[in-house]
């Protein structure tokens, strides 16, 4: 299965078994190993693996040992969440991850960027059991006292072609490029779908949050900040709600 670790590494790393065999992560991880910050050896290691980064993201990953090591930690999780599914578990896993590098990892502009999106991943990951399923939650909207039952997509970007045809029919210039967080709140299939993407104009570049109620017609966006994790679960949950709540 492609990796993310393999991913980042395939347009640097020499086809070699001993290149292979000394990359940042496992460098990093023998440095942790010994109690100590990343010897010589190590960032010796590191700046074979990234002699020539493909990407701006690359060049940001290759240069901060943190997100380096956080890029192995995806990795081994990954292999992890793999080894729980059938092959056609696998192949869907393999081609969420691809859309996740594409659409999601690959919009980050800063390392802070990096590391939420990455943690997010890893949770996503680590929950991958019987089935790449997505996540109940039940959030307390602000001022409200009963928490309300919704679903965090485990693939944000699953529904971008809905939303980008949704754009184009609610007379919205432009089309998003990925999503950060994605949510489905109420019932019936994706009664109100809502998420925090990334949508590009003629103009730019800019962070939206989109919603969606298909059952009555309802459509919002709007500028927003960034959003990851719980944070982008609830930021959601209180937009869906005044706009999208039918």
């Amino acid at each position: 299965m492609t990796l993310c670790w393999v991913a980042l590494l395939a347009a640097c790393t020499p086809p070699s078994g001993e290149a292979q065999a000394t990359t940042p992560a496992a460098a990093t991880e023998q440095a942790n190993t010994d109690g100590k910050a990343a010897s010589a050896p190590a960032a010796a290691a590191g700046s074979t693996a990234c002699a020539n980064p493909a990407s701006p993201v690359q060049t940001l990953i290759c240069n901060d040992p943190a997100l380096l090591k956080q890029e192995g930690e995806l990795a081994k999780a990954e292999a992890a969440a793999s080894q729980t599914l059938d092959a056609a578990g696998k192949a869907k896993l393999q081609a969420e991850q691809q859309r996740w590098i594409q659409h999601t990892r690959d919009l980050c502009s800063d390392a802070h960027c990096l590391q939420q999106v990455s943690a997010d991943r890893l949770k996503v990951l680590s929950a991958t059991r019987d089935g790449l399923v997505d996540q109940d939650a039940c959030e307390v909207p602000d001022g409200q006292q009963q928490c309300v039952d919704m679903l965090v997509l485990r693939d944000p970007n699953s529904q971008l072609a809905t939303f980008n045809t949704l754009l184009g029919e609610n007379g919205q210039k432009g089309s998003l490029l990925g999503c950060t967080a994605a949510t489905n709140i109420g019932a019936g299939h994706n009664a109100l779908l809502a998420a925090n993407c990334t949508l590009e104009t003629a103009t730019g570049k800019r962070n939206v949050q989109l919603c969606s109620n298909q059952m009555v017609g309802q459509f919002a966006i709007e500028p927003a900040p960034a959003a990851y994790g719980t944070e982008a679960t609830r930021q959601l949950l209180g937009f869906t709600q005044q706009h999208c709540a039918g």
